[in-house]
């Protein structure tokens, strides 16, 4: 493999790649063979890429006195900056997408026009341009104005500008140049090569195999089942032949780069989603990702940017389980115990001043950390405007002092990482030279952007399974290589002209995509390429694609078809098609020690009605769901303010007598000044945008809690007897701590219990048969035992009123007894019967025996689950629960039944 490449570049031949990955396959298979061949040491061969060789070229033509001695090269931060700049320069309103997308887009049609020397072509004067084509015309006289300015010149110029360094003799030429990898010579590229050539240079154009050997087809189900079976063979093929070169070729890998690294991952090592992605795993994946969503450098962002003393909870989410700063192993227990309390004090958006005083007793060393980030923001505020380089050397002085990357050494990735990010903030420093000086938070907005523009990938292990795109595989020879996606109705791809040039002149020059016809001999090229690549090749596509039928498609020619069955696409699905089951008699819990008051008041019989483990999970073992932090006030925070408001109010007024006396006037005094205390301790109340929020509630919890005064009022007479009073109670072998709301005595010398409610209320909740909230039927069996009704009082949006049940003729409007009367049904029933309750005595009898159970069941360790009820331990509690194994083990029972 490679052997007469090998032989030319031992007698100093130089050889050019179409990229970079050729470029490093061609250096190890060079490297294997000198070892093979018992050398020790060896010069190192002439290889390069395309654009190394490109950028050797500028340097020779500097240092000889050629073109490039009186210009500049643009980086490519540089260049992607400076098309921003250009775009915004030219038109600023008439700019719809977002600036970066356009001057990608207007980047890649520079560099197209260069490669075909058609930048002042005549159809550019025609008056019939599009909208998009006048508008890149603009942009395009921007950038040349701005490069002319100052004497810079973008890469994708290059080729013609070293052209006429060649063409006058410049260079002294290598005695042997070989292209390698080259699917199309576009015409700059052509000139270049053919100026060379009249140089008096040995030009050779390496072709690769074009024989096809074994080339075999399979059709799978569809594109999922077809990636599992590619990533098996790939496995089978390695263990097989460990030394041997195997691909996998994916027309479409950019846009499903991840889920092919997801599946290729499961498939070659099943562990890594729990222990990470092995460094030595002989699997290459060539399409990176953007170097800003490694988490080394995601760090250095996060760092950069609350640095301006301010921060989202998503940012400080991060930055307390990041390894990448100090502490960040040493200390992360103490910092995820941190976050959980954050979640409680601050919101979304808060300062880090907030966070200073908690850090300092939960996370000591973070605490530190943030105190530098707080000191670093005022120096901020003095900075002002300044150049990208200044910017670039304090960013590095702030990494050092919260000590980034880390406690720990860095891995052979990790260091890589760093490298490439070394490269992008002197890439930044550099491209801050062409622009005025910018703020912090610019400089952070321009660094963030630079980074998720730079694809960045991992050197990956030259041995092992290759996992690449169609273009790249070019020049590369396998022994055995896997073509996924080739159906006639993918490949060859919709033809996509270049909306920013006029398609008659594409279509004069023969440019990629132009038309269908372009397109499919384009397409046809790269496949006979592709299919000489090995001695054994197997060709797949989908049978189906969104309930459409696919055929294998015409490129492929006529070749011999194979059946195949589709593996198994993860290795829990195979143990559970494949293993012999085993069934285990359930573990149960232990009973309840009493020994004082059982951890979570009401809430712990509610969730063992709806799902004993979520009881068991919450209540004996302590867990809670990780709450989300709020953008303004959250529903809880608004009942939390109604419940004291009327606490307040009510402490003053004790009956209903004195609170129709009150006037109107004193009444709403009363209340602002209730509701302003109970907003007192909602987190960010600096802020001016937290209070017009504050502002705007007062107004609201105002409006709803005067109308439900006016509702009291109309009730018959009645006295407060307590509120919000904590207290214990006994229920079977339980003890658990209450606190009511509020306990009327009524006029009769009745009681009334009553629950305020800022959301949705249904007191079918209540229901014995179906029972979710047994906070009110808890009161009365166990506080109020002579209770005449219990009610909800809602307040809210959906309306002010009560809503309950009790004896027959209260006279409180929304209560309403138990039974059947005039065929109307208050439906409560006795549990797992259609037997209706008829009296407000039977009803509460049962709530009291329901109780008792519930109490019962969960002193004696009962955590069922049912994986059909979705209260059953899900979402953040599936960890603990895996309720959802049991839903893929009752499925697994069922198809084997």
């Amino acid at each position: 493999m490679y052997g007469a490449l090998l032989t030319e570049l031992e007698s100093g031949a130089t050889v050019v790649t179409a990229n970079n990955r050729l470029a490093r396959t061609l250096r190890h298979a060079y490297d294997q063979q000198a070892m093979v061949n018992g050398l020790q040491a060896w010069a190192t061969p002439k290889i390069l890429s395309w654009s190394q060789w490109m950028r050797r070229l500028w340097d020779e033509s500097r240092l000889c006195g050629g073109r490039a001695s009186d210009l500049r090269l643009l980086e490519d931060s540089a260049t992607i900056l400076l098309w921003q700049d250009a775009i915004r320069s030219a038109d600023p309103n008439a700019v719809v997408l977002p600036v970066t997308q356009l001057a990608r887009g207007a980047r890649s049609t520079w560099a197209q026009l260069h490669d075909w020397l058609v930048v002042d072509a005549e159809e550019w004067t025609d008056v019939g341009l599009s909208p998009d084509q006048r508008a890149f015309l603009q942009w395009s006289g921007a950038f040349r104005s701005f490069c002319t300015e100052r004497s810079l010149i973008s890469s994708e110029q290059l080729c013609g500008l070293l052209t006429a360094d060649v063409a006058a003799g410049l260079f002294a030429l290598p005695g042997k140049l070989l292209f390698v990898g080259f699917d199309d010579w576009v015409p700059a590229r052509r000139q270049l090569r053919e100026a060379l050539e009249v140089q008096g240079g040995e030009i050779i154009m390496v072709a690769g195999p074009t024989d096809h050997h074994d080339v075999r087809a399979i059709m799978l189900p569809s594109s999922e089942d077809e990636l599992f079976a590619a990533a098996h063979w790939a496995r089978q093929k390695l263990e097989e032949k460990p030394e041997a070169a195997i691909g996998v070729v994916f027309p479409d890998l950019a846009s499903r780069a991840e889920e092919i690294r997801r599946v290729f991952g499961d498939v070659f090592e099943p562990g890594w989603r729990v222990t990470g992605w092995p460094a030595d795993l002989p699997l290459n994946i060539s399409y990176g990702r953007a170097l800003a969503d490694t988490p080394l450098v995601n760090t250095a962002l996060l760092l950069f940017r609350m640095a301006a003393g301010r921060a989202v909870f998503d940012d400080m989410s991060l930055l307390l389980r990041t390894p990448w700063w100090r502490g960040g192993e040493s200390e992360c227990g103490h910092r995820g115990r941190l976050e959980i309390a954050l979640r409680d004090r601050v919101r979304i958006e808060f300062r880090l001043q907030e966070c200073l005083s908690t850090a300092e007793k939960i996370a000591p060393l973070f605490a530190s950390m943030l105190a530098v980030l707080i000191e670093r923001s005022q120096q901020v505020s003095a900075m002002g405007l300044r150049p990208a380089a200044d910017w670039a050397h304090w960013l590095t002085d702030l990494l050092k002092a919260t000590g980034w990357p880390g406690d720990g050494s860095l891995d052979s990735e990790s260091w890589q990482t760093m490298q490439a990010w070394n490269t992008l903030l002197a890439a930044f420093a550099v491209a801050g030279e062409q622009r005025e000086p910018i703020s912090h938070q610019d400089a952070v907005s321009v660094l963030s952007q630079l980074a998720h523009d730079q694809l960045y990938q991992v050197e990956g292990p030259p041995r092992g399974v290759q996992v690449m795109g169609v273009l790249e595989a070019a020049g590369h020879q396998f022994d055995q290589l896997w073509v996924c996606g080739m159906a006639r109705e993918l490949w060859p791809a919709v033809a996509q002209p270049n909306p920013f040039i006029p398609l008659s002149l594409q279509r004069r020059m023969g440019m990629p995509d132009c038309d269908a016809g372009q397109t499919f001999a384009y397409t046809e090229r790269l496949t006979h390429r592709l299919l000489g690549s090995a001695p054994s090749v197997v060709v797949s596509w989908p049978g189906q694609l969104d309930g459409e039928e696919l055929a294998i498609s015409p490129l492929i020619g006529v070749v011999k078809r194979q059946e195949t069955t589709v593996a198994d696409s993860t290795w829990n699905r195979q143990m559970l098609n494949h293993g012999e089951p085993e069934w285990l008699t359930d573990d149960k819990a232990p009973p309840v020690v009493i020994d004082g008051c059982s951890r979570g008041g009401t809430s712990l019989l509610n969730l063992q009605a709806v799902s004993p483990l979520n009881a068991f999970i919450e209540k004996r073992l302590g867990a809670t769901e990780i709450r989300r932090p709020s953008v303004g006030i959250d529903a809880l925070r608004r009942g939390n303010i109604t419940h004291k408001a009327l606490e307040l109010f009510y402490q003053s007024v004790t009956n209903r007598t004195q609170l129709a006396d009150i006037a109107a006037e004193l009444r709403t005094e009363m209340l602002s000044a209730a509701i302003k205390s109970a907003c007192r301790n909602l987190p960010g109340l600096y802020d001016p945008f937290m209070q017009q929020l504050v502002a705007r509630e007062l107004q609201h919890q105002l409006e709803r809690i005067e109308a439900f005064i006016e509702l009291d009022i109309q009730r018959p007479d009645f006295t407060v007897g307590s509120l919000e009073e904590p207290r214990e109670v006994s229920i079977g072998p339980l003890t658990i701590r209450v606190k009511l709301d509020r306990l009327d005595t009524l006029e009769s010398g009745g009681r009334f219990v009553i629950d305020y409610k800022t959301g949705s209320i249904n007191r079918q909740d209540w229901n014995p048969d179906k029972p979710r909230d047994l906070q009110l039927p808890l009161y009365v069996s166990t506080v109020a035992h002579d209770a005449d009704a219990v009610a909800f009082a809602q307040l809210s949006v959906r309306g002010i009123g009560f809503d309950g049940v009790g004896i027959p003729d209260t006279g409180i409007a929304g209560i309403r007894s138990p039974g059947t009367r005039n065929r109307i049904q208050v439906k409560y029933q006795h549990p797992q019967t259609d037997e209706v309750i008829e009296t407000w005595d039977a009803l509460r009898e049962e709530w009291f025996h329901l109780l008792e159970r519930l109490a019962a069941q969960f002193a004696a360790g009962d955590f069922r689950l049912d994986p059909l009820n979705p209260d059953s331990a899900q979402g953040q509690f599936a960890v603990l629960s895996r309720v959802y194994d049991a839903q893929t083990a009752d499925w697994w029972a069922e198809s084997d039944a």
